[in-house]
């Protein structure tokens, strides 16, 4: 008797363990010929389907014994393959499938974006490695299409792009600082990180043609990056991201030229520095000269932006950026409130013809910048991303205003005119850890997990220079104003991130 139960129990166990074991877990990788991963592939069994990641990558759960995978892809030739499922092992990897270009299996058309693609640069402000789609935040993005085809020059033409976004002042027209939901000054990072140390960011002065894409976090989500001292702000904040190698041989070269004297060569070109795609270099280039509508004032420019990227390992990449940017031009004030309270609008604006300044007014910014990043798969699930950041914004301003002033037959109909200059070295460094996974799995529910560390270094230095100007005086010489002179600001910034979703 015992003997027959201890029998139909053990087939009962072998039973259940056969059972059991009938469906599994399938992961891989889907390539072209080239090599390179294929994201958004939708691979399927079935009514079961998924997507391959940024990366190439996919994983199938409930693969039952002797079944049919298929992968398709617009532009691709549909692949099946047939899949026996062992029992030895509940998850298996099987190779890498490669797709093969259908070109004739579809029309021309023309795409002005990227669907179901992470964008690069975007886990700079977000943190998360996900598509905008897929993000928790609102965020507005910019793409270099839109850039080329509206002939955008400045950030501020960039941003019209995005509701709610305008020009809170430009400062003489030398800078540009921006306002959002009634917010004054939002930051303006570049590669995630501050061009300079205001909470205005009045430095936010970019050459587009280095510029990648434009990407904002609006509202109250941008204040997890900090507030004030921090990369955040409750109105938002604004990402540019420069050009990097896309591993391909290219180039080009334009010229621009305008009304009122304006000349502007460009030039990008990309190439991959060996046979087996391993290192590939980028360069963009800009020059720019223009007079003005009005008299006497005049700008130009030189901006350079150098790129190297690394593939070490299928698992690795290592990208080296950096960009010079350095403008001349005339700060320019064209108009003056005739009414000596400040709070009646009594604006006079000046004729084209004339100009308030002298010769020498003039403003030079000159920036310069330069990123190390690293980003290293360490498992399927788990990968790891870390970036050193430097940038310098410094700033030669001398410039001349005019004042309102009371004369003896107390008639406000006299002007004082006094020149001023000012010195500002401005410094940041930043250094950030991420560790990422994905395809965690609680049970059914799947996670994304991110956890990670920055460290923020702001050293900002000005100096104010002053003088008032006499009838035909010559030789002005400029004090150290009384105030705000040598004004150290150093601010030493550590946070720690955590995320799950």
């Amino acid at each position: 008797m015992d003997k027959h139960l201890l029998a139909l129990a053990s087939t009962f166990l072998i039973g259940g363990a056969v059972y059991g074991q009938t469906s599994g877990i399938v992961k891989g990788k889907v390539v072209d010929t080239q090599n390179n991963p294929l994201s958004s592939v939708t691979v399927s069994i079935g009514d079961k389907k998924v997507r391959t990641d940024h990366s190439g990558h996919f994983r199938l759960h409930g693969v039952d014994q002797n079944t049919v995978i298929k992968f398709t892809y617009m532009g691709y030739q549909t692949t099946v393959i047939d899949y026996v499922f062992s029992t030895k092992s509940p998850e298996v990897i099987i190779d890498a499938i490669t797709l093969v270009s259908n070109e004739q299996a579809i029309d021309e058309v023309e795409v002005f974006g990227e669907r179901n693609k992470k964008l690069k640069g975007l886990e700079m402000i977000t943190r998360m490695p996900l598509k905008p789609s897929d993000q928790i935040q609102s965020i507005s993005v910019i793409s270099n299409k839109v850039i080329q085809d509206q002939g955008i020059l400045t950030l501020t033409d960039a941003v019209r792009n995005i509701p709610g976004v305008t020009l809170f002042g430009s400062y003489g027209g030398v800078k540009e600082s921006l306002s959002t939901r009634g917010f004054r000054g939002v930051p303006v990072l570049k590669n995630g990180v501050r061009m300079d140390s205001q909470f205005q960011t009045a430095s936010g002065v970019v050459d587009m043609q280095g510029v990648e894409s434009i990407q904002m976090i609006k509202g109250s989500a941008a204040v997890t990056q900090g507030v004030i001292t921090d990369i955040g702000n409750a109105g938002g904040v604004i990402n540019v991201v420069t050009k990097t190698p896309n591993f391909t041989n290219s180039g080009e070269v334009g010229v621009r030229a305008g009304s009122w004297g304006q000349f502007r060569p460009t030039f990008d070109f990309q190439t991959v520095l060996d046979k087996k795609q391993t290192v590939a270099f980028r360069m963009d280039g800009a020059y720019e000269r223009s007079d003005s509508y009005r008299k006497s004032v005049s700008s130009n420019r030189v901006y350079l932006n150098p790129s190297l990227a690394w593939k070490p390992t299928d698992k690795t990449t290592i990208t080296l950026e950096g960009d010079y940017f350095n403008d001349n031009r005339t700060p320019v004030n064209s108009a003056v409130n005739l009414n000596p309270s400040q709070g009646v609008n009594a604006l006079y604006v000046i004729p084209n013809n004339k100009f308030l300044g002298f010769n020498s007014d003039n403003n030079n910014t000159e920036m310069k910048s330069f990123m190390a990043q690293i980003n290293h798969e360490l498992t399927d699930r788990w990968s790891i991303r870390a970036s050193i950041a430097t940038s310098s914004y410094q700033v030669d301003n001398q410039s001349s205003s005019s004042s309102l002033i009371k004369d003896d037959a107390k008639q406000y109909n006299t002007f004082s005119r006094s020149m001023s200059k000012s010195l500002r070295d401005d410094k940041n460094k930043t250094f950030q850890f991420d560790l990422i996974g994905k395809d965690l799995y609680t049970g059914k529910v799947k996670h994304l997990v991110q956890a990670g560390v920055d460290y923020r270094i702001a050293d900002a230095t000005t100096t104010s220079f002053a003088g008032k100007l006499s009838p035909l005086e010559k030789n002005v010489l400029l004090k150290k104003a009384d105030q705000n002179s040598n004004v150290i600001d150093i601010i030493d910034i550590h946070g720690d991130w955590v995320n799950d979703l």
